[in-house]
């Protein structure tokens, strides 16, 4: 039987696949197609600037200029550093190293500044150094 066995396994034809398919055509699927261009963009999810977030109008108009101006700076170097991350994984990271993105939002700018170490000589920060991104007095300090 061994002889047999062997015969047979020996008649054999070899096969090699060499060729990969997809298994769906590129544009067979539109959620596939939303992934892929997630990924080929590799942008961080951005939060649309000052849409809900109105500066108080109760503030002295150099007072809402310069926080303005910071909540320009807090949100490019947040979406700075998101960027070094990978994607998907982006606000994980950036909470691991630095608080969630709201918490520091909630911070006095001064604070804000110094967690997300940019230089505080880019504003005045005498005159916003106790508000929040929001314009409120800060609830959070640096912790």
């Amino acid at each position: 039987m061994d002889k047999k066995q062997s015969d047979s396994e020996s008649s054999r034809p070899t096969v090699a696949a060499n060729e990969l398919g997809l298994v769906l055509q590129p544009g067979g699927s539109k959620k596939l197609a939303e992934i892929r261009r997630k990924v080929q963009t590799n942008l961080p999810p951005v939060e649309p600037a000052n849409v809900d977030h109105e500066i108080p109008a109760d503030l002295k108009p150099e007072i809402a200029a310069e926080l303005k101006k910071a909540r320009k700076l807090v949100d490019e170097r947040i979406a700075a550093i998101m960027s070094c991350f990978p994607a998907g994984k982006q606000n994980k990271m950036f909470g691991f190293r630095y608080g969630s993105v709201d918490a520091i939002k909630r911070m006095a700018m001064n604070a804000a500044f110094k967690r997300l170490g940019m230089p505080d000589n880019q504003v005045r920060m005498r005159l916003i150094a106790g508000l929040d991104y929001y314009g409120n007095e800060a609830g959070i300090g640096e912790g």
